[in-house]
């Protein structure tokens, strides 16, 4: 316990003016001397075992194997799992009979308040949580951050805001500009798409989620802003993990923070939320002081770099030769640009800050801005898709756009069949694009995909039930009528109208799609979408739902393209970080709605679900149905914790 007692000197002695910026409250010492243990002592082979509402309840830690060691989430989710079951059994001796003699029980008992009653023990076998171990992490995102750091603290203090917030990244990603979430967050910040384009360019050519400099101004203006909304640093931070919408329901509910902390209880106020302060405050202790946890670190140092503004489009070869540096070079040192620029599928696009080793710009200093003259474009190169229908064959597609099957094949990572599915969206390649096969998910053997749509209705929200386990039994992959890496859908515009003299598309909803995704992607501010479909403020869409656009601004073809690139990307970057491991079967229950299985219980994005179980009408589900639910495995590193499947 050596560590408790130093990172409780550290935190709760004198008051300095970081601590006043962001203080350390008695109720929430035990939170964050737990994070200072998982981040310092604790490494991803410890299981802690603890009772999610009050940290200081540690069970046990237990044994587990390395995230990297073959077969270790099956044998780890098992170890858990029984850990979990053996305290529950304690706990409940303890809750028929608090003054039971069995040792187990007496050391469990031991754990708590000295009056805890049969209420209290009954109530923790509801909050059993296993927490894995940060350590090997977070020593590995020290060292990443040593490349950034000092950047990134720049940049807080350039928006006047307190330089320890560039240790925040510690809590969400280690410092990984590779970190993905299953809900689509990206980079060392985990911005979401929809919270991340308000500050930054994401689109198929860049992301700009996953530059740790770009993104670190777009956090710092979050940051800001939610400041000036809440008025203290708890609260602006926490509202980085809840939303500030969330944060402002709950400072008017309970005023300060640590009211908030000790007595707010809503639904999306969960473990993470309730935590993330703390977590802050234990990330900023030990990497600030990382030495006094690690010892010696040799940390990453920055990169001599220099920026050229690109006034055109051009390819990213070009750039290699144009300024004799490899492409891995240039990919390492501006993670922003997506695979299709970087396979020639895409120009790098106008307008972005080429970042390249300084030597290799200050050699071509002086003709470099007309020499590069040469190499622009005036338009970015336009993505083609084709969307299968009833009949066709790849060899007719191939034909029918002077295409070799072969290209084809690789551009859409087809199986060796050459199997295609009626609405699945072909991409078809451009001349001099460099084709390669992407690992995504195993194949799957193919079925013919429904031509026909359930129509939407309201969601069928059922009384609740409990059971323990949610799941019943596992099913072959083999035996599933999907290929997840498939982009499927009626993306295109189904037809055209005049209306006032302007041009009008109506399209459907798919899944993921929002107004203000069609807002981008038409080139209009949202309520002009809104008040042509006489939509109030508010309403959310629905699956399939006809929606009219509004085509002054772009081309139908225009808008397509960008439609089918959206689900492109969002599929291109989720198998990029996940692979699906197996399948199983989930009987639907009452009090079920779609919406709060994916978020609650499967933890999964809802298209991934809909892929698996295509017929599905997800707004009527009925008590009893079997839905496939695909078990995902992050690819590298595994999950921060651990859960029961």
């Amino acid at each position: 316990m050596h560590l408790l007692i130093l990172g409780s000197l550290l935190l709760f002695g004198a008051p300095s003016a970081a601590s006043e910026l962001f203080p350390s409250y008695p109720s929430i010492e035990p939170n964050v001397l737990f994070w200072i243990e998982a981040y310092s002592n604790y490494s991803t082979a410890d299981g802690i075992i603890h009772d999610s509402n009050n940290l200081n309840i540690i069970y046990g830690v237990i044994e587990l194997w390395p995230p990297e060691k073959h077969g270790s989430r099956k044998v780890n989710r098992k170890r858990i799992r029984n850990a979990k079951k053996k305290y529950k059994r304690i706990l409940n001796k303890l809750a028929k009979n608090p003054a039971t003699q069995d040792a187990e029980a007496r050391s469990i008992a031991g754990l708590f308040w000295p009056n805890a009653g049969p209420a209290d023990f009954r109530k923790a076998t509801y909050n059993i949580r296993c927490q894995i171990g940060q350590r090997d992490r977070f020593v590995k995102g020290l060292i990443r951050s040593g490349a950034y750091i000092d950047k990134i603290k720049e940049i807080f203090r350039s928006e006047g805001l307190p330089e320890d917030l560039a240790y925040l990244p510690h809590v969400e990603s280690s410092f990984n500009p590779k970190a993905y979430s299953k809900f689509g967050a990206a980079g060392i910040w985990q911005f979401t798409r929809s919270t991340g384009r308000r500050f930054m360019t994401i689109g198929y050519a860049m992301d700009e989620r996953r530059d740790p400099l770009l993104s670190s101004k777009a956090a710092a203006k979050l940051l800001k802003q939610n400041y000036e909304k809440l008025g203290n640093w708890p609260m602006a931070i926490t509202a980085y993990n809840h939303g500030v919408t969330g944060m402002l329901r709950a400072k008017r509910a309970k005023g300060s923070y640590e009211e908030i902390f000790k007595h707010y209880r809503k639904r999306r106020f969960k473990f993470a939320s309730r935590n993330f302060y703390a977590e802050f405050l234990a990330a900023r202790e030990v990497a600030k002081n990382y030495g006094r946890y690690f010892g010696l670190l040799q940390l990453d140092k920055p990169l001599d770099t220099r920026e050229v503004l690109l006034e055109g489009y051009t390819t990213i070869t070009d750039l290699s030769r144009h300024f004799q540096v490899g492409v891995d070079t240039i990919q390492e040192l501006n993670p922003a640009l997506r695979p299709p620029v970087l396979k020639n599928q895409k120009y790098v696009p106008k307008g972005y800050a080429l970042r390249l080793p300084a030597d290799a710009v200050d050699e071509k200093q002086v003709a470099s801005a007309e020499m590069l003259e040469g190499l622009y474009r005036l338009h970015q190169k336009p993505s083609r898709f084709y969307r299968v229908k009833r009949g066709d064959t790849v060899g007719e597609i191939a034909q029918m756009h002077g295409l070799k099957v072969s290209e084809l094949i690789i551009a859409n990572n087809l199986d060796s069949r050459a199997t295609i599915y009626i609405n699945q969206n072909l991409r078809l390649p451009l001349p001099g694009e460099k084709l390669e096969r992407v690992e995504t998910t195993p194949q799957i053997t193919p079925q013919l995909a429904s031509a026909s749509q359930a129509q939407p209705k309201e969601v069928a929200v059922l009384p609740p039930e409990h059971k323990e386990s949610p799941f019943e039994g596992k099913t072959k992959v083999s035996d599933l009528p999907v290929t997840p890496a498939v982009v499927v859908g009626n993306l295109e515009v189904e037809h055209r109208l005049t209306e006032h003299g302007r041009q009008i598309g109506v399209i459907r909803v798919e899944l993921e799609e929002t107004l203000g995704h069609y807002a981008d992607w038409l080139g209009v501010p949202t309520w002009a979408i809104r008040r042509l479909n006489g939509f109030p403020y508010g309403k959310m869409l629905r699956i399939h739902q006809k929606v009219k656009i509004p085509l002054d601004n772009v081309s139908r073809e225009q808008f397509e393209q960008a439609r089918i690139e959206f689900h492109q990307e969002l599929q291109e970057d989720f198998f990029g970080a996940y692979k699906i491991e197996s399948v199983q079967i989930y009987r639907v229950k009452r009090g079920d709605s779609i919406w709060t299985l994916c978020n609650d219980v499967f933890n999964l994005p809802l298209w991934l679900v809909k892929k698996y179980n295509p017929d599905v009408d997800f707004y009527n589900l009925r008590q009893a149905q079997k839905l496939a639910i695909p078990m995902v495995e992050k690819r590298g590193e595994a999950p921060d914790e651990s859960t029961e499947l």
